[in-house]
């Protein structure tokens, strides 16, 4: 089954697999998956970023179900991983530039791999298609929420189940940004307003017009869609009981959902966004409470 190597297009690796036993094409995958996990060069993690998108086809068996990516972050550096289905990280390995290649950063291995580039599985895992990021400022009143959303996100992340909704939509990415008109630092405290009309007559702080929400398009990678949107709270909202609180970001969220069905409906992409709102609403109560 070496050929695996050799087959670029995901299509043709699907049907390569499906023409194999399975059971014994799952044992032999898996053997090529411990001995390629501790990857000592970029040769041997783009063969195990194949054997991941393999074993994703054939399907892991008993054994807990990994992808493995590489990604640039901002500072230019390269970074390799394997992470479950509940974005867990279970291997993280940075990259230095050798040449025209690449080494591990605390590897042994200093051989230039010339010509080679970081490949990155591209049938993922289902994994939660909603999720989100909190400012790291924020007014004190909104602690206990902010804690709260850890909470919701657990819940979000283990009780959804992205693998009955469907695989042409990825994720709906929300980004939290609060009013912190209380920080500590007096040089970086300022509020959100949705509107001129919402700032008091004769406020004197540091303040930023924007919309409750400003979405961005939504964008076709890979022929899998994501959408992505920012959510600006007040103060007024933070000065709120947490019970309020909860039930705005309960309403926040049920919307969104719907704008995302209306997105994927009007371009006719199927995705069960009915089961997901369902199971959403579910964890929803089970937080509020």
């Amino acid at each position: 089954m070496n050929e695996i190597y050799s087959i670029e297009n995901l299509d043709e690796l699907s049907v390569y697999l499906g023409k194999q036993e399975q059971g014994k094409a799952r044992d032999w995958l898996l053997g090529q998956f411990d001995k390629l996990c501790g990857y000592a060069n970029i040769k041997e993690w783009n063969d195990l970023v194949r054997v991941c998108e393999a074993l994703n086809i054939v399907g892991w068996g008993d054994r807990e179900s990994l992808e493995a990516k590489a990604q640039c972050w901002i500072n230019g550096s390269f970074y390799t991983s394997l992470m479950n289905r509940y974005f867990e990280i279970k291997n993280e390995q940075g990259w230095s530039r050798l040449k025209d290649s690449y080494v591990l950063e605390n590897g042994s291995d200093k051989t230039c791999y010339a010509g080679y580039e970081f490949k990155s599985q591209r049938n993922l895992l289902p994994k939660s298609p909603v999720r989100w990021q909190k400012s790291g400022n924020y007014q004190k009143s909104v602690q206990p929420l902010y804690e709260s959303l850890d909470r919701l996100k657990d819940l979000v992340v283990h009780e959804l189940r992205p693998e009955k909704y469907g695989d042409s939509f990825s994720y709906l990415g929300i980004s939290m940004f609060f009013s912190h008109h209380d920080d500590e630092n007096e040089s970086v405290r300022y509020e959100y307003f949705h509107s001129e009309n919402e700032v008091p007559e004769g406020f004197k702080g540091k303040y930023y017009i924007r919309p409750k929400y400003k979405w961005e398009r939504l964008v076709n990678q890979n022929g899998v869609y994501h959408i992505k949107v920012e959510c600006y709270f007040s103060r007024k909202f933070g000065e709120l009981p947490l019970s309020e609180q909860k039930r705005t970001i309960i309403g926040d969220f049920l919307y969104y959902i719907q704008y995302v069905s209306d997105k994927l409906q009007k371009k006719k992409i199927e995705y069960d966004c009915n089961l997901l709102k369902s199971d959403l609403e579910l964890i929803l109560m089970k937080w509020e409470n």
